[in-house]
């Protein structure tokens, strides 16, 4: 890996944990109870893994449709 590739990933990880903290920190200044704010939580962890999901299937058919193209310019 180069420098530059190196300093990119340290800079995601910076951002990612910064997420995390950040979101910790909110959590517990929250001023609400702390059955709503799990059940909000809950909610999120689903609304994210739903729309990952559609992301991989995205990813999946465009791996797809980038393998047909490639064989039938290859002509197998």
């Amino acid at each position: 890996m180069t420098d530059r590739q190196n300093g990119m990933m340290g800079l995601g990880l910076s951002f990612v944990a910064g997420c995390i903290v950040g979101g910790v920190a909110g959590l517990l200044a929250a001023p609400q109870s702390g059955s709503r704010t799990r059940r909000q939580l809950s909610n999120l962890a689903e609304d994210v893994r739903e729309k990952a999901g559609e992301v991989k299937n995205d990813a999946l058919a465009a791996v797809d449709r980038t393998l047909e193209q490639s064989r039938s310019l290859v002509g197998v």
